[in-house]
């Protein structure tokens, strides 16, 4: 059987297609290797659960963003060891669950996604450190918009 050079790209343009590696369509800045201080996304999908209610961005126990549905925020942290939390409306959860500690570099980019962990009994919110790969296919697939007012 004879395969054609045509076959060929065809096959390979459907694969990168359909794995995602042209999903990158909506790009979001990195940091500069020059700046003074680290730059970390809080990353907010879709989703029904928690839908009614925003999500509190926490660095240090400060609320630096309430984000809804479909939304992103950036913020510049000094460089150093500091915890970031995902809440509902502010409202305090379990607090060793929660707490992400990220030892943030000056001309570095961190992101952070906030997922909801339900169970039976309670819904908890969490923040997890996500790649860089892993942030931009969820704001292009979720259609994820930042949100530059951070009320």
């Amino acid at each position: 059987m004879k395969v054609s050079f045509r076959s060929v790209i065809l096959f390979i343009a459907v694969f990168l297609t359909g794995s995602g590696a042209f999903v990158f369509g909506q790009d979001i800045p990195e940091n500069t290797a020059d700046a003074d201080f680290g730059l970390v996304y809080f990353i907010r999908g879709r989703g029904h659960a928690g839908s009614a209610t925003s999500f509190s961005a926490i660095i240090d126990d400060v609320n630096v963003c309430n984000l809804n549905n479909r939304s992103y925020s950036v913020h510049q942290v000094p460089p150093g060891l500091h915890q970031f939390k995902a809440q509902f409306g502010g409202k305090k959860g379990k607090q060793k669950a929660e707490i992400l500690e990220i030892n943030v570099e000056a001309g570095k980019t961190y992101y952070v996604q906030m997922l909801m962990q339900m169970s039976f009994w309670v819904n908890d919110l969490t923040a997890q450190e996500i790649t860089r790969n892993s942030a931009l296919r969820l704001i292009q697939e979720d259609e994820i918009k930042l949100d530059d007012k951070c009320e």
